[in-house]
């Protein structure tokens, strides 16, 4: 079995995490305290941040793995989610959100029984998560190294530590976002 195929080429890559290409400054675009930084509307705290983490998946398919540009983001102001943007430099992005909880028990079994489910498995000697996201009748599966999932969890949880969510949650700015979507 191949590991993942380049989009666009024939080529394969050699099976495990190095066909997962990882961009993202250090494991996440909060470098130093940058992602610390207060602005003010950072919930009970006072404190906001964001871990990023662009990344290269496997969309699973038929004839075997394609390499999709991936972006992996998480908002103190949003502390229970995370957002996973597929096809991230395309024309045609494909952006899901769901529970950090669910990103980090899928880590270690199956988890989710919803649109989203995520599990953990071994391919040729790497582990990778899987991400199976659905819309309608449509599935689409993508692997990630497990590392970066890690890393990018890590990162969440030294932001906000599991548990602590609720102080991070800023009420007035979630009122405001739904009376916006509202009108």
């Amino acid at each position: 079995m191949n590991a993942c195929r380049r989009a666009g080429r024939s080529e394969r890559m050699v099976p495990g995490c190095d066909a997962f290409d990882t961009h993202d400054e250090g494991g996440s675009d909060r470098t130093g305290d940058r992602g610390r930084e207060a602005d003010g509307a950072g919930g009970a705290t006072g404190r906001r941040g964001r871990v990023t983490s662009r990344t290269m998946v496997c969309l699973v398919g038929e004839d075997g793995y394609l390499r999709v540009g991936t972006r992996f983001r998480y908002d103190s102001a949003d502390p229970y989610a995370v957002s996973v943007v597929f096809n991230v430099d395309t024309a045609t992005p494909n952006k899901w959100e769901f529970a950090r909880e669910l990103l980090a028990a899928g880590r270690q079994e199956l988890s989710g029984t919803g649109d989203v489910q995520i599990w953990p498995s071994e391919i040729l000697g790497s582990t990778v998560v899987f991400i199976s996201v659905r819309s309608g009748t449509e599935v689409e599966v993508v692997a990630a190294c497990a590392t970066v999932i890690d890393t990018f969890l890590e990162r969440t949880h030294q932001l906000v530590p599991p548990g602590e969510e609720k102080q991070h949650l800023d009420i007035e700015d979630i009122v405001c976002r739904l009376l916006d979507q509202s009108a």
